[in-house]
């Protein structure tokens, strides 16, 4: 309870400057903040789809990337410093196109605008185009150079409404609850800046979002067109080669002609095998009837007629075995080959009827041989295995030619096979090349239509709207926080020199500091409105006294009340005087002893005296001596009597600073006493409120003072005092 009573006394005690301080800073915020700018916001909501948009690759979202990646990209596009200096630079030329300055309009207040064209050199504004918007930029844009003396680059770089880093600032970007819809609010202090700022912002960084988007897709579909066409190329010439190739070798069908001639060449050895069992057999049954005939065979054999009969039937069997040969290949004309044939197998048959008739001729005798067989029925086979066999080496002849050719075209077709299937490789791998290029190429083509579709459904939900309003200030804010910022500083200012403060100044710091109980206060005299209390509140203070000492007085003994002192000038003597005074109206035996009056300080007698009758012998037993040490910094005191003393009080000012040679000298005072309980402080030149501690209110008793009394106290409840007028 006393530390919160003392928190209020330490309120109370600077209630004038926590008044006064925080008023003037109140004031002098109120005069910095009353051309305070008003704040204007506006806002736009953009739909993006890329969540829950369509997508032609399947699903819902744009494709490439997570969605709220895309939605994050998007928003770090909106405020990348490319975007940013796009907006900067055509709100400048927009703002200069459309400024006036004697009348405000959606573009850009009278007053800013006014400050703006005095800023801007001739030069610049030279370049403005009040036809057209993106000649103005254009120009604008061709003007800026990254230099110090470039006015362009600076303004983009420091002014209120076109520098990019003050445009970033007030730019609020955000998506709406993790939707398709991202929220871009602006706010200015001038409503068609902020307007106007976003208004432009909406269109560049779309473009600047489809020039990033499609700028990835066009490169990757130029690339694969490129690709696409080499290949094509590549594929479309090694087409045209095999296809050279083809003709220049003869190659309809590759597989199916050589299945042909595979066919061709085993129905040859079937051919060849039967025609030389035909041949085989044929000779042994030809040596088997010659042996048979004889001499007849001989006979004929030697006959010339029956030579070339048999020489031209030979011919003709060749060239039947020819014909038929070049039948079975198709080779030639059909119709010219049968007639030949049917020709030719006449001519046959009348050579055989002409051989048959001269063997007739020539053997016309119808003897038998050795074995008793007639010999023209014999002859007659004889002939016929002659003719058979002549037959057959036409036969085998024509054969050998179609081996010969089998030969050239198996020699021919093979190397053939090994070509065309490198070339075939050769097309199918560059083919495979080319279609997965196409393929490529075609999802290129769809990934740049779904970009198209995710960047048309960028669409503006609300536009900006032209802030008619500006937004409430905070100078309210700011003047109560001022206020109340300067009423906590000072308020920890004064607490922070409290709790340093060593002054002893009342009751409580005096206790706290010194850790001697406090016995009561002097009041020092008031030179204004209180000065005609002065006599009374010191009558009160000097009755408080001495009710509190006169109790620790005994009769029958000496009662002595020491008076000490670490310096000089603290009310000590004054003290003793008065009470003296006071006592005896009283009809108290008094009896004051003061240094370098009764009794000298530097005196060896003193110093070593053991009782006050060596400093005053006539002192008598019922008398309250009250004796005035010296001061103790300078001399010191004779332990006995110290301990003498009924009552030990330290006399000193409440007003001054508690130093570290005082403590050391109350703390040997202490350790002289006896009886440490014996010790006692008495404050003089203290407050009105330290003195009301130990006496109670203090005069003039009007209903103020009591009331704040009262609430000193802590009598929230309690009457009026009985003393108020």
């Amino acid at each position: 309870m006393d530390t919160f009573r003392y928190l209020v006394r330490f309120l109370y005690r600077i209630r004038w400057y926590l008044a006064i301080l925080p008023l003037i800073a109140l004031v002098i915020a109120w005069f910095l903040t009353r051309h305070m700018e008003r704040t204007y916001d506006t806002n736009t909501t953009i739909y993006t789809g890329m969540i829950t948009g369509y997508n032609i690759e399947g699903g819902t979202g744009v494709a490439g990337g997570n969605p709220q990646a895309n939605i994050k990209n998007l928003m770090l596009i909106i405020t990348t410093d490319n975007t940013i200096h796009e907006v900067a630079l055509r709100l400048f030329a927009r703002c200069m196109m459309y400024g006036n300055p004697d009348k405000d309009n959606n573009y850009i207040s009278a007053e800013h605008f006014r400050e703006l064209t005095q800023s801007v050199p001739a030069d610049v504004k030279a370049l403005i185009n009040h036809n057209s918007e993106s000649a103005t930029y254009a120009n604008l844009k061709a003007y800026e150079k990254p230099s110090q003396d470039n006015y362009l680059f600076g303004l983009l770089n420091y002014h209120p409404y076109f520098g990019m880093n003050n445009i970033t600032s007030r730019l609020k970007v955000m998506q709406l609850d993790n939707s398709d819809i991202i929220d871009i609010g602006y706010s200015a202090n001038d409503a068609g800046v902020a307007y106007n700022t976003l208004d432009i912002l909406n269109e560049v960084f779309a473009r600047q979002y489809q020039q990033i988007r499609f700028g990835e897709t066009n490169n990757v579909i130029k690339y694969f067109e490129r690709e696409v066409k080499r290949y094509f190329r590549i594929l479309t010439n090694a087409e045209d080669d095999l296809v050279k190739y083809n003709i220049s070798k003869r190659v309809i069908n590759y597989p199916e002609q050589t299945k042909q001639l595979t066919i061709l060449d085993a129905t040859q050895q079937t051919s060849d095998n039967d025609l030389l069992m035909n041949y085989t057999t044929t000779k042994a049954l030809m040596d088997y009837l010659e042996r048979q005939l004889g001499n007849r065979a001989k006979v004929v054999r030697a006959n010339r007629d029956f030579t070339d009969q048999v020489r031209d039937i030979s011919r003709i069997q060749s060239r039947i075995s020819n014909l038929q040969l070049m039948s079975s290949e198709g080779g030639g004309n059909v119709s010219e080959s049968q007639q030949e044939l049917a020709k030719a197998q006449k001519q046959l048959e009348q050579a055989t009827s002409k051989v048959k008739s001269l063997t007739q001729d020539i053997e016309a005798g119808t003897y038998s041989t050795e074995t008793g067989v007639k010999a023209s029925s014999m002859l007659t086979k004889w002939l016929d295995q002659v003719l058979l066999l002549e037959k057959t080496k036409a036969q085998m002849t024509a054969q050998d030619i179609m081996r010969q050719k089998l030969d050239q075209q198996i020699l021919y077709f093979a190397p053939i096979g090994a070509t065309l299937d490198r070339k075939d490789r050769h097309i199918g791998f560059i083919e495979s090349n080319y279609m997965e290029m196409l393929k490529s190429l075609n999802a290129a083509r769809l990934r740049q239509r779904n970009l198209q579709m995710s960047t048309a459904t960028l669409r503006v939900l609300n536009p900006p709207m032209f802030p008619l309003n500006a937004q409430p200030t905070n100078r309210l804010l700011i003047l109560l926080s001022a206020f109340i910022l300067t009423f906590l500083m000072t308020t920890m200012y004064f607490f922070i020199i409290e709790l340093l403060d060593r002054t002893l100044r009342d009751r409580m710091r005096s206790e706290r500091i010194t850790k001697i109980p406090v016995m009561g206060c002097y009041p020092k005299d008031s030179n204004l409105r209180y000065r005609r209390y002065n006599k009374i509140i010191s009558d009160m203070a000097l009755r408080q006294l001495s009710k509190t000492l006169l109790p620790h007085f005994k009769t029958g003994q000496q009662n002595v009340l020491n008076l000490i002192s670490t310096d000089s000038a603290n009310g000590k003597s004054f003290l003793a005087q008065e009470l003296e005074n006071y006592w005896i109206s009283l009809g108290l035996q008094v009896r004051r002893l003061a240094y370098d009056e009764d009794f000298l300080a530097d005196d060896g007698k003193y110093i070593m005296a053991k009782s006050i009758k060596e400093l005053c012998p006539d002192i008598l037993p019922d008398e309250i001596a009250i004796v005035e040490y010296p001061n103790l910094n300078d001399h010191p005191i004779a332990p006995a009597l110290l301990n003498l003393g009924t009552v030990n009080l330290i006399v000193t000012r409440a007003n001054r600073t508690w130093k570290d040679v005082d403590q050391k000298a109350l703390k040997e005072i202490k350790a002289q006493l006896e009886n440490t309980e014996s010790l006692y402080m008495y404050l003089t030149e203290t407050s009105r409120y330290a003195v009301e501690e130990f006496v109670g209110q203090l005069p003039p008793y009007t209903k103020l003072k009591n009331f704040v009394y009262r609430i000193s106290q802590l009598g929230l409840t309690a009457t009026e005092n009985i003393h108020a007028n």
